[in-house]
């Protein structure tokens, strides 16, 4: 799955500046969809980056199923906790993804289950684009910030 595409679905559903956006107000059910297709952007952006530095890039398609069970290997709220807890340094483009993850999680939420919340185009596009940022600095940080990233998320602590 290319995170990529999926911001860029995010931002025809929204009607962002650049697509061809409906006339009118866009419906509130395209920008709720925007909104959960843009965290499922970073949502995959973080599984592929998790296989690709503990397993190897999806390149390679493993035979064995190792790079898959290492992409499938996360959960949403698990995730969001972590990532919340994660302490990496001195490193802002990991704190902005993690912050902007857990964010977007919430508002996710809100886009799926809760029918009385409104949305508006700006606010929805302005979040697309802060995810989006979020998750390409992150795909640009060295493999090892992500692997230890990937080794917190996946791997449980031992309590020994």
């Amino acid at each position: 799955m290319d995170w990529q595409h999926l911001f860029d679905a995010s931002r025809m559903l929204a009607g962002a500046p650049g697509t061809a956006p409906a006339p009118g107000r866009p419906r509130q059910v395209m920008l709720r969809r925007a909104i959960s297709t843009a965290y499922y952007a970073m949502f995959h952006a973080l599984c592929q980056s998790n296989a690709d530095t503990l397993v190897g890039s999806s390149r390679g398609r493993d035979a064995n199923g190792l790079w898959t069970r290492a992409y499938r290997a996360l959960d949403h709220r698990p995730a969001k906790e972590r990532l919340a807890s994660y302490r990496p340094g001195n490193n802002p483009e990991m704190i902005g993804f993690a912050n902007r993850f857990g964010n977007l999680q919430d508002w996710r939420h809100d886009a799926d289950y809760n029918p009385r919340k409104a949305f508006i185009r700006s606010q929805v596009v302005g979040l697309i684009d802060q995810a989006e940022a979020a998750t390409q600095a992150f795909s640009r940080m060295p493999a090892a910030q992500r692997r230890a990233l990937a080794v917190h998320l996946l791997l449980a602590r031992n309590r020994s």
